[in-house]
């Protein structure tokens, strides 16, 4: 069984600081969430399957399981920002070319042979979990939603980038498989993020609760590790997808 140091990979007495308000928009909510999460994405980069990932050590069951539980949590995800978009925080980052759910549902149904085969998978605990705190963070105003978004976007933008290619060179997934990284339609990727940080500067003069989505990207950090190391557990004992499916791409 892998080491699993707790669901968020903490002590428990670990505390986490926010800035008050006007010191988040005087230093930028694109540099406060940065900083704030440091520690939790350093934690979250050596947890459970992700670190496996990057190491290069995954297995296809490990990636396929872990995709079919970001599908729900995506799709929670951009539910909320379609349900907010008129919020005039939420709006400067609910950007309709950035949604990922529908690239992870062709990449799960071509891990598991097809969508039907991917959605008789349940989800696990964690992944529901996960969900379920996405579409609280829906409710009321949903400013949440922006550390929810900020988390998981901007990673795959950038960390995602390189595990799409460790998958590509580790696993062979093709394209086919990799959608979830695929952001073509954005065109150059850096340029893409700076005005995307330079959204999340202004959204902070939007709300009266730019501190809300501090503490939203780190309960998001913490929501990851503890799916990574879910998703490492149970494939320990899981068949791979498709009962062991001929490699990605292949006739």
């Amino acid at each position: 069984m892998p080491h699993d140091p707790g669901p968020t990979g903490r002590d428990d007495d670990q505390m986490d600081w926010v800035p008050a308000p006007d010191e988040i928009r005087r230093i930028g909510l694109a540099k406060a969430l940065r900083e704030v999460t440091a520690p939790h994405h350093r934690r979250a980069e050596k947890s459970g399957v992700i670190s496996d990932v990057v190491r290069g050590r995954a297995t296809r069951a490990g990636y396929a399981l872990l995709l079919r539980n970001f599908h729900a949590v995506y799709g929670a995800i951009e539910r909320g920002l379609e349900r907010h978009k008129a919020s005039p925080a939420v709006r400067l980052i609910a950007l309709p070319e950035m949604y990922r759910a529908g690239a992870i549902g062709r990449d799960i149904a071509t891990l598991y042979g097809g969508a039907e085969a991917a959605q008789a998978v349940p989800l696990l605990p964690e992944g529901e979990h996960y969900a379920e705190v996405v579409a609280e963070a829906a409710e009321g105003d949903g400013v949440g939603l922006i550390g929810h978004a900020y988390t998981r976007y901007l990673g795959d933008m950038s960390g995602g980038q390189t595990v799409s290619r460790v998958l590509a060179d580790t696993l062979g997934l093709d394209a086919d498989a990799r959608n979830l990284y695929d952001f073509a339609s954005l065109g150059a990727l850096e340029p893409f993020k700076i005005r995307y940080r330079e959204a999340l500067d202004r959204a902070a003069f939007e709300t009266d609760r730019p501190d809300a989505i501090l503490t939203a990207a780190m309960r998001a950090f913490d929501l990851n590790i503890a799916l990574f190391w879910a998703v490492q557990n149970a494939v320990g004992g899981a068949s791979a997808p498709a009962d062991d499916p001929a490699p990605v791409g292949s006739a």
